[in-house]
């Protein structure tokens, strides 16, 4: 029969602050097997705290060049403070819109620590054997002559903003009554960690501080600044634990926001976090996050143009002060990672591997379906949603098709490149009809100057190929009057003074 410990005896570890040598140290096995936890194999997986941890990845970053947020696309600058805040000890409160990378970089901030830890078996915060903070631990390292260990993955546990929180859901508790009446320590009775304990040893991410109830954000004043928790009723959490704390908010003029108490943002170093800077990074963001990326393990391929235009129908909606309608809060980056979501799902419906315009929808309904439900137009707006929507793309393609003109169309050999074109489609009244269709690629290959323009678009498959020659037809559409868009095609119309055309 096992040893029962009296109250008394449980009181006298309850509160004290272990710290264990090699000396002074029971067995400890893993797995069944007597280790030597102060060997060079398993020294880095414990008796460090957090802060040692990312100071240590910190500094071996700045050394080799490295980027210590590879997951994070941009942000140069607020990659530079959340480094110096976490080197300090600071916790941190991410301000921002919605979608713009609050909870990613929180995440990033947890792959700074150990992918494993040691750990005291069936501990329920994962106790450290050196440096135990659960009472139960600290029992057993003290009077026990054998402890089991056992490997734990890297800790970032959500504490998600909500008014209903519980104190018992934060922080949890242990019970002195059932430590009297003889319950064991480890009883489910008398200790339920809550989610801000169970962070101990990595991340705890409170997402939407300000949805916590105020009474309890008084309870983390402590737990930021002391790392423990006296609960409401007084009764102090006796654990001191080691956990980098982050949070998030949106920012103060946003619906449904509530206010952080100043105290506890006295307490935190506050990091704004705003859209990604260009289209390039909105663009690298889509492809990094897209279901086809996550599934396959590989990007689709997706050509420049159609990104930049994905891309830009959610920058545009984003920065919607048109007159017209604007909107109530920003697009974001999830609208982005959906609209390249939908539209490849298109592809992949139909059996292709490159994106049309038609894989938009006759109406953009995949970009409605992508949008639609992100976007809040103000009270008032003289446009409904769908409108907005197809004035997005219209204004989307109408830059990228700019771009592709200004960018790629030979300006030297304009004329012989109109040419070729006239000479690819089928003749009709007035003009020459090119459909993008598979049946045009021999002629296409057999050009010279519209082949060179495909070749600097790196269109070397079939596919990428009609893909390329519909978005260039698509931009002299739009950028000259030599190309109209006609019957699911487009239609050259014939020029008579070839001489005149230029670019």
């Amino acid at each position: 029969m096992s040893y029962k410990p009296t109250f008394s005896e449980v009181e006298s570890v309850l509160y004290a602050d272990i710290r264990l040598t090699k000396g002074s140290a029971p067995k400890f096995y893993l797995g069944g097997k007597e280790i030597d936890i102060w060997s060079e194999e398993f020294l880095a997986y414990h008796s460090k705290s957090t802060t040692d941890y990312v100071r240590e990845r910190i500094l071996q970053a700045e050394r080799t060049g490295e980027d210590v947020f590879p997951d994070i696309v941009g942000k140069k600058r607020e990659k530079e403070l959340v480094k110096n805040a976490l080197f300090s000890g600071s916790p941190i409160l991410f301000r921002g819109d919605r979608g713009f990378g609050k909870t990613t970089f929180s995440k990033a901030i947890a792959k700074l620590l150990p992918s494993k830890l040691l750990a005291i078996k069936d501990c329920r915060i994962h106790d450290d054997p050196t440096r135990p903070v659960c009472f139960s631990c600290k029992w057993r390292v003290t009077h026990e002559e054998r402890v089991e260990l056992e490997w734990v993955p890297r800790i970032w546990v959500r504490i998600p903003g909500d008014p209903m929180l519980t104190t018992r859901q934060l922080i949890g508790g242990i019970s002195i009554q059932k430590l009297r009446e003889g319950y064991e320590l480890d009883h489910p009775e008398v200790f339920i960690p809550g989610r801000a304990l169970k962070a101990n040893r990595g991340v705890g991410y409170f997402d939407e501080l300000g949805a916590i109830p105020s009474s309890m954000q008084t309870m983390l004043h402590e737990l930021l600044e002391e790392k423990q928790i006296t609960t409401s009723e007084g009764d102090i959490i006796p654990m001191k634990i080691d956990a980098i704390e982050i949070a998030s908010t949106n920012p103060s003029n946003y619906r449904g926001t509530s206010v952080i108490k100043e105290p506890l943002l006295d307490r935190m170093e506050v990091i704004e976090i705003g859209p990604p800077e260009s289209v390039e990074e909105e663009i690298e963001i889509a492809l990094r996050n897209m279901y086809y990326t996550k599934r396959f393990g590989q990007r689709p391929p997706i050509p420049e143009w159609h990104a930049r235009i994905m891309a830009q129908i959610v920058r545009f909606g984003r920065n919607a002060q048109k007159g017209r309608a604007q909107l109530s809060a920003a697009l974001s980056c999830r609208a982005t990672i959906k609209l390249f979501d939908h539209v490849y799902s298109r592809v992949e419906r139909r059996g292709g591997r490159v994106p049309m315009f038609k894989d938009y929808g006759e109406n953009y309904e995949m970009v409605k379906l992508a949008l639609g439900g992100r976007i809040e137009l103000e009270y008032g707006s003289r446009m409904n949603k769908d409108d907005f929507i197809s004035a997005l793309v219209a204004e989307a393609l109408k830059a990228e098709c700019k771009r592709i003109y200004e960018d790629y169309l030979p300006r030297e050999q304009f004329e012989t490149f109109l040419k070729e074109l006239y000479a690819l489609g089928e003749k009709v009244d007035g003009g020459s009809l090119i459909r993008v269709e598979k049946d045009i690629i021999p002629s296409l290959r057999r050009t010279k100057t519209v082949s060179a323009l495909l070749t600097r678009m790196k269109a070397q498959d079939d596919e990428t190929t009609l893909s390329a020659i519909e978005v260039v037809l698509n931009s002299l559409s739009h950028c000259s009057d030599f190309v109209s868009k006609f019957d699911h095609g487009y239609l050259i119309k014939e020029v008579r003074d070839f001489a005149k055309t230029s670019l």
